[in-house]
């Protein structure tokens, strides 16, 4: 009984050693970032106020920049909400007064499935110029070699543009140029996406 009351302390301290902390704030009328994935176990803290009411929405309402609070959900928060990922899928949520203007966020919740999942981080991750007009150079270091993708997304979470899949990455420092297609002054979210691991910078386009 001894040996067994010892192992599930091991498999509990061990899970919270791997869990990870997120804070979503606000910027402006944006969430930064507006798209996170996380492991259930980890803990996220969304920024809001009276001035920006936080809803947890449906998939449906969110797509239609709707603000009614979804059954079950957390409802509606005036103060910084946090929370613990405990279910895997897709958190949807909005400013209540401000959705219609774009302000909205979702949060992809997944299940760990080993340790080679968090073996390794992006870090450091700059883009310039910023702002840009017709390219891009993305620097960051990664923990491991690996492929990436990079995608560009709309302020409101809409896919604008695949800038590269599987480019290759090296163990440490990386720079990596980009031609950007043809955008609409205006800000955008650059997402980079390996194995599991997603980062995201807001980036602006000045034609």
């Amino acid at each position: 009984m001894k040996k067994i009351y010892l192992t599930l302390l091991a498999i509990v301290a061990f899970a919270a050693i791997k869990a990870a902390t997120y804070t979503i704030t606000i910027s402006g009328l944006t969430y930064a970032p507006p798209t996170l994935t996380v492991n259930v176990g980890d803990v996220v803290t969304i920024q809001a106020s009276s001035l920006h009411p936080l809803n947890q929405v449906s998939a449906a309402t969110w797509s239609a920049s709707g603000s009614t609070t979804v059954s079950g959900g957390w409802g509606s928060q005036t103060a910084d909400y946090t929370f613990t990922a405990s279910v895997v899928g897709d958190i949807y949520y909005v400013c209540q007064n401000h959705v219609s203007m774009g302000m909205k966020g979702m949060i992809t919740v997944l299940n760990p499935t080993g340790i080679a999942q968090n073996t390794f981080s992006f870090q450091n991750l700059n883009v310039f110029p910023n702002p840009a007009k017709d390219k891009i150079t993305v620097s960051l270091s990664s923990e491991k070699a690996t492929n990436a993708t990079f995608k560009l997304f709309s302020i409101t979470g809409a896919e604008v543009s695949t800038l590269i899949l599987n480019q290759s990455l090296n163990s440490g420092e990386n720079k990596i140029e980009l031609a950007l297609p043809t955008l609409s002054n205006g800000n955008y979210i650059l997402e980079i996406t390996s194995e599991s691991k997603k980062v995201s910078k807001k980036i602006t386009v000045v034609n």
